[in-house]
Parts: C-alpha cells; sequence; structure tokens
C-alpha cells in the first residue's frame, strides 16, 4: 500500500488496483501527476484494472483532467470509477464522453458491481 500525502492510498489486492481518498482532494496537474508516478512505483511495470473511489474527488482541474486522460492511463487496463454521489456521476459521464479513454471505463453506484466488472480485466 502506497499512502500519498496522508490524503489518499493506493493497494492492489486480487488482481485490481484500488485508489482511495482519505479526504475530499483537489487534483491540480502537479497532483495529477504525482499520483500518476506513484501509483507506476505501484505497479512495478504490471498493467491492472483500476478501482477508483470517485466520491471524495471535489474538484479536478481541466490541465489534470487533460493528463490524466492522454498520459495518465499506462498501466491501466480497465477502470471503475466509484460514487454513490449524484452529482459525482454527472460529472463523470460527462468527463468520459469529453475524453473517452482508451480503454474499458464504467462508472458504478456500487462498489461491489464495479469490483465484479473489473474481474474480467485481471490478467
Amino acid at each position: 500500500m502506497i499512502n500519498i500525502d496522508d490524503n489518499c492510498s493506493m493497494y492492489i489486492e486480487g488482481g485490481i488496483l484500488f485508489f482511495v481518498p482519505h479526504i475530499e482532494l483537489k487534483i491540480d496537474l502537479e497532483t495529477a501527476r504525482y499520483i500518476v508516478k506513484k501509483r507506476l512505483e505501484l505497479c512495478d511495470g504490471k498493467s491492472y484494472p483500476s478501482f477508483f473511489e470517485y466520491h471524495k474527488i471535489k474538484y479536478t482541474a481541466k490541465e489534470a483532467r487533460e493528463f490524466l486522460a492522454k498520459e495518465g492511463g499506462g498501466g491501466i487496463t480497465a477502470v471503475a470509477f466509484y460514487t454513490p454521489n449524484v452529482a459525482s456521476r454527472v460529472f463523470i459521464n460527462s468527463y468520459l464522453m469529453v475524453y473517452p479513454p482508451d480503454l474499458p471505463a464504467k462508472f458504478f453506484s456500487n462498489k461491489e458491481r464495479g469490483i465484479k466488472w473489473l474481474e474480467q480485466f485481471i490478467k
């Protein structure tokens, strides 16, 4: 497990990479680059499906969204965004339309369904 500035953590369990914020995060470009760097270190050259708990992301800057869409997906085979929050769901759906990923990506309001969906991408 990697803790990122005590604000969030990442870990691999059952062949899935989990990203879990501990507080409400605001992600600017510098933070996005740092998170990707730490994720690549954790993955150590391997690719994983990723479960991203999005409900505590308060804001993501446009530059960070563009970076994550274009350069931040290395080492990820699929991504499930999880949030029980309606506003976050609307944002994620909009994000996926504006920045369609080159990998399978879906949003879930049920954590277990998101993890189950990702299991098909475990290598």
